[in-house]
């Protein structure tokens, strides 16, 4: 196991925080800064988990 595939996973954590509490924001649909950043996270969290995935193929022992 290498710091590349740990980085892998890390992200792929860091990304599920994200859409927890993006998607928990969402729901909730109070107007406001924080639904906004939700709407940003959710595709940031789109844009990141397949860049993690890739990591995780190619640097997966």
């Amino acid at each position: 196991m290498n710091v590349q595939m740990w980085a892998g996973v890390f992200g792929l954590v860091v990304c599920a925080i994200f859409a927890f509490t993006s998607i928990r924001e969402l729901r909730r649909n109070v107007p406001g800064h924080a639904l906004n950043a939700a709407k940003i996270h959710i595709g940031m969290v789109a844009l990141f988990v397949p860049f993690c995935i890739w990591i995780l193929i190619a640097y997966a022992p």
